[in-house]
């Protein structure tokens, strides 16, 4: 509800942010846990979102990390 009282609505159908252009070839690794963090491929933040929805359609969860950042090496809070 707003200020004046009215009933908001809000667009769900968007999960993610749009990229600015700069950050979309920005490279990621994608990784999916099985026991660990497993590194499965490196490509463009562009690609890597796309492949986020395709697993996420499938009932498939990855996540993406910068290539510069190892989840292994942070503590077990992810599990």
């Amino acid at each position: 509800m707003d200020s004046t009282g009215k009933v908001q609505t809000v667009d769900l159908s968007w999960s993610l942010p749009l990229l600015f252009k700069e950050y979309a070839m920005s490279r990621v690794t994608v990784y999916f846990y099985s026991d660990r963090w497993v590194p499965i491929k490196y490509c463009s933040l562009e690609k890597a979102i796309l492949l986020h929805h395709k697993a996420s359609l499938e009932g498939k969860e990855i996540l993406l990390f910068p290539t510069n950042i190892d989840p292994n090496q942070f503590s077990n809070s992810f599990n």
